[in-house]
């Protein structure tokens, strides 16, 4: 696991307010993760390198719809407290876990973050993300890379 250092924090707090900022946008919530979820910019920060990127966010949502085009498909969006909170959590663990945001989102879908929001945001994110994983049948083993390709091999008999 890695430390939660300041390039993290920078990292979860500029992809926080980036997920603050499409409650602004035409579309749904939903829409809205979908794309971020397939663009280039989740790639970039993916990369879990403040350095790449210019880190604002008019920038960044500029990137998807440009990527994407503007929507206005959808209706449902959450608040912009649970859009922040979601989306620096999802940066929290793909830093500190070392896992692609997709595998976090897999993992915590978005809806259970947002239904777990008012209980969780202000607690620890360590706490959230053990208490994520329980509530889910997990354990922390799930982020072990070699757990988990051991098991597609056990699964195909080879091992």
């Amino acid at each position: 696991m890695r430390e939660f250092d300041h390039e993290g924090l920078l990292l979860a707090e500029y992809q926080g307010k980036l997920f603050e900022k499409s409650a602004e946008l035409e579309c749904s919530t939903a829409v809205f993760l979908r794309r971020f979820l397939h663009s280039n910019l989740l790639k970039k920060l993916d990369m879990n390198d403040a350095t790449s990127l210019s880190l604002d966010v008019n920038e960044g949502i500029y990137s998807i719809q440009n990527q994407f085009g503007e929507s206005d498909y959808g209706k449902t969006k959450y608040s912009k407290g649970a859009l922040f909170w979601i989306g620096y959590m999802y940066r929290y663990i793909s830093y500190t876990r070392e896992v692609t945001t997709k595998f976090a989102m897999k993992l915590f879908p978005y809806k259970q973050l947002n239904n777990v929001y008012y209980s969780f945001h202000t607690q620890d994110p360590e706490w959230c993300v053990e208490n994520l994983l329980e509530m889910n049948g997990r354990s922390e083993d799930i982020f072990d890379n070699n757990l988990r390709l051991k098991a597609v091999i056990a699964a195909r008999g080879e091992y």
